[in-house]
């Protein structure tokens, strides 16, 4: 190297040097002249009030409460109005099958679907519009001092033990199990309405009658534009005390042709599980109890006021995405297949009773009850099929051995799915070492404890949001809604 490229390397950095240095000091320049324009004003011990710092305070209660807080900001999230709904994921190791169409779309046989599996450890929204309410109050005029302990009080209030102990989906689905009717919207006082029809379900009327009527007036001036729904339509009348009766079970009733009248509630299903309803539909329905109205002489009283067309594509999305039956199969292990005659053994063993449409089923001891009571046929808690689709029969099972066989449970037909899912799998576990099977997936692959739970979580987030919603699973609504 030259003497002349050294000398230009010294002379470069040295420029370099004197650079840095001189926006360094620009630099420090700036930042002194900033301070000294933007000086902290002193306080007059004479013209200011006396003031106690109370962020700090508050700031310190809050930090106290900082693990309340953090925990239940993660399980707020805008109302349906704001934010679409969370689609629920389903494992492709669960059997799932989608029994709601789409919009306005025949009924079609259910289709399977796999999805991606979910971890254990993936975030899961639930849906907590019910357990947080903003008030607003009169626009007030005079800026008041803050009162912090009230502040306090609020966010306590709000954010409870109970949220903080509750604050994962299985939790929470427990929890709104428990308590299901407080849970229920309650925008409509529980007598004004007839206890079958529900307010996000159906679209409602009532007519108040100015001039009390009989059962048998009322049926003779029914027209014919109450018939040919496509979903279902109740017309129910209410006594002088105060009880609702459909129409269509005491019409026919001499006792009751001169029971008196002072209100009919009029109501057309939104959705089933063929679609939602047609605005055609709507439209006719409306026209059909105005036309009542001023037979009968009665003022009309909508209990909606939004659009019924949306309110019922609403309610059908909800449907599809909480629609869902879970379940698993067991397969012939080493040994080849299993005996019929041993399979109905071992199933009538569990519990289980061979139905007419060739399926075993399984009834909860209290659903048998209730369904007593009210005299109808009790809903089974889950089943079991043969999974070549072949009906189970005496006659088979005597002459016939069978490869596999399929434990489903319907998800909103059943009111308590967690205790009936555990049911389902202790009963498949118990079949599983007594005809030496394997418990499979819908891939034929092996089930495990660990996928077991991931469907036992699964089917938990669906419950929570069927109960968020109003509609619990089992109910009768849920039985009329997805049907």
């Amino acid at each position: 190297m030259s003497d002349l490229q050294i000398v230009l390397i010294v002379i470069g950095g040295l420029i370099i040097v004197a650079v840095l240095v001189f926006n360094w000091w620009q630099e420090r320049r700036f930042h002194q002249q900033v301070e000294n324009n933007f000086s902290n004003i002193k306080s007059d011990a004479l013209l200011d009030e006396p003031s106690l710092d109370s962020t700090q305070f508050y700031d310190a209660e809050v930090d106290q409460d900082h693990d309340t807080f953090s925990i239940s900001h993660d399980l707020i999230h805008e109302t349906a109005a704001d934010k679409e709904e969370p689609a629920i994921e389903i494992p492709d190791n669960i059997d799932a099958q989608v029994l709601y169409d789409a919009p306005e779309t025949a009924y079609h046989e259910p289709e399977t679907i796999h999805v991606h599996e979910i971890s254990e450890t993936e975030p899961v929204e639930a849906p907590f519009a019910n357990d947080v309410s903003v008030m607003s109050g009169d626009p007030v005029t005079e800026t008041k001092p803050v009162n912090h302990d009230g502040i306090k009080a609020i966010f306590q209030d709000a954010f409870s033990k109970d949220l903080n102990a509750g604050n994962s989906p299985e939790a929470y689905a427990d929890k709104m199990q428990s308590g299901a009717a407080e849970a229920l919207p309650e925008a409509i006082p529980a007598q004004s309405l007839p206890a079958k029809l529900h307010a996000q379900v159906d679209l409602i009327a009532v007519l108040h009658l100015v001039d009390v009527s009989t059962v048998s007036q009322i049926c003779s001036m029914l027209k014919s534009d109450f018939d040919g729904f496509d979903k279902p339509m109740f017309l129910h009348v209410q006594t002088p005390d105060l009880r609702w009766l459909l129409l269509s079970d005491i019409s026919s009733k001499p006792d009751f042709a001169n029971q008196k009248i002072s209100k009919i509630a009029c109501s057309l299903q939104l959705a089933d599980r063929a679609g939602p309803v047609s605005r055609n539909v709507v439209n006719r329905f409306q026209l059909a109890v105005e036309s009542l109205g001023l037979d009968v002489n009665a003022h009309v009283e909508w209990q909606s006021t939004g659009d019924a067309v949306a309110d019922a594509a609403a309610l059908d999305a909800f449907c599809i995405d909480v629609d869902k039956t879970m379940g698993f199969h067991l397969l012939h292990g080493e040994n080849g297949a299993f005996t019929g005659t041993k399979l109905r053994g071992l199933a009538e063993a569990q519990g289980l009773e061979l139905a007419a449409d060739g399926s075993f089923k399984y009834y909860d001891e209290t659903a048998k009850k209730q369904a007593s009571s009210v005299s109808l046929a009790a809903l089974p808690s889950f089943v079991m099929f043969n999974r070549d689709q072949h009906p189970f029969s005496p006659d088979m099972l005597r002459q016939s051995v069978v490869k596999g066989i399929t434990f489903q449970l319907d998800i909103p037909h059943v009111s308590n799915c967690t205790e009936a899912y555990n049911h389902m799998v202790q009963v498949a576990k118990q079949m599983e070492t007594g005809l030496h099977a394997q418990l499979v997936d819908d891939n034929n692959r092996p089930l495990g404890d660990v996928q077991i739970d991931k469907i036992r979580h699964q089917l938990k987030i669906i419950q929570a949001t069927m109960l968020t919603r109003g509609i619990a699973p089992g109910s009768d609504v849920a039985h009329r809604l997805f049907s």
